[in-house]
């Protein structure tokens, strides 16, 4: 990519201002609303296509369903929003009417969410015009920005488009395999880094899925997603937005350590290379710590099915664990 290339992408991360300046001036632009929601014991359940469908929505915005666009069954341990093909992902790209030039927004219902898991799953694939909706839907409406709030039957289908079957990129998909091996490497080893809450990450609370063990990874460290969100409330409810990059950096660096963070901008900042590597319960809010790092200018590769696949294999003495 040319020097003058890279400099007209777009923000990895978009406030509502600059989103609604870009529809304004009617660049060309698809906008997703990939809202997941994860399901909590006595809690009601709630469904993101259906409240899509409601609105309101950024005006213009499709629904992704991360669901549905992944890779299922038993050689994924039928683990939920597994990285898709590629042939699998340039077909829904397609459906949404976008190239390989188009440039894609976006947002979820909660601020920050499950929109990163989306943007990584684009530019995992190569397709650099991506961006997340800091703050999501909610942070629009704060903004006073256009709504839709139609009640659609269906969704919308846009005129479909030609998306080329992309290969994804080298490193930024960890395997369980892979992480094996890191565990064997001490001082060598890729720095990696749990997203779950600090208790998870200590053992000393249950894993809300079953048939899973309690504890983390061997040498990871913990980083809670929540830590680098700040949280604001709309309406009487909270909705999350990205910590300032100054402020990243003081928590990403208390974390790792001056050496560990060394290691990360060295191995993170060089083109195509990954400097650390992120897990979470699914797979989803690691892509929240990885948007976090790109603020920083270090890249990151997610281990997909996260802590869902290492602790089942942990409780049948397949991987070890360690507890704080």
């Amino acid at each position: 990519m040319s020097l003058s290339a890279a400099a007209a992408l777009p923000p990895l991360l978009i406030t509502p201002k600059q989103l609604a300046a870009r529809i304004a001036s009617k660049q060309s632009l698809c906008i997703l609303d990939a809202t997941w929601f994860l399901r909590m014991p006595n809690a009601p359940v709630r469904n993101a296509h259906a409240e899509y469908l409601q609105g309101p929505r950024v005006p213009g915005s499709l629904f992704w369903d991360v669901d549905a666009v992944a890779t299922t069954g038993e050689s994924v341990m039928n683990l939920p929003h597994m990285m898709p093909s590629g042939s699998m992902f340039a077909e829904a790209a397609a459906a949404k009417g976008i190239t390989s030039d188009t440039h894609v927004v976006v947002y979820d219902r909660h601020g920050i969410f499950s929109a990163p898991r989306t943007a990584f799953t684009f530019s995992a694939f190569g397709h650099r015009a991506v961006s997340v909706l800091d703050g999501g839907l909610p942070a629009w409406i704060a903004a006073g920005e256009t709504l839709d709030s139609r009640a659609l039957s269906a969704d919308p289908v846009p005129p479909k488009a030609s998306y080329p079957v992309p290969t994804l990129e080298s490193g930024r998909i960890r395997s369980f395999e892979e992480m094996l091996h890191n565990t064997t490497l001490g001082s060598n080893a890729q720095v990696v880094v749990d997203a779950r809450p600090q208790a998870r990450f200590d053992g000393t609370a249950p894993e809300p899925r079953p048939d899973m063990a309690s504890g983390h990874i061997p040498n990871s460290l913990s980083l809670p997603f929540s830590a680098v969100l700040d949280t604001h409330e709309l309406d009487g409810r909270t909705y999350t937005t990205m910590k300032p990059q100054h402020e990243l950096w003081k928590i990403v660096a208390s974390i790792l350590g001056e050496e560990g963070m060394e290691k990360v901008r060295h191995d993170g900042s060089a083109k195509g290379s990954v400097g650390v590597t992120f897990s979470c319960g699914s797979g989803m809010t690691a892509c929240i710590l990885w948007l976090a790092l790109q603020q920083l200018g270090i890249n990151g590769a997610i281990y997909d099915e996260s802590w869902s696949g290492w602790g089942r294999r942990a409780a049948k003495g397949q991987a070890p664990v360690e507890k704080t």
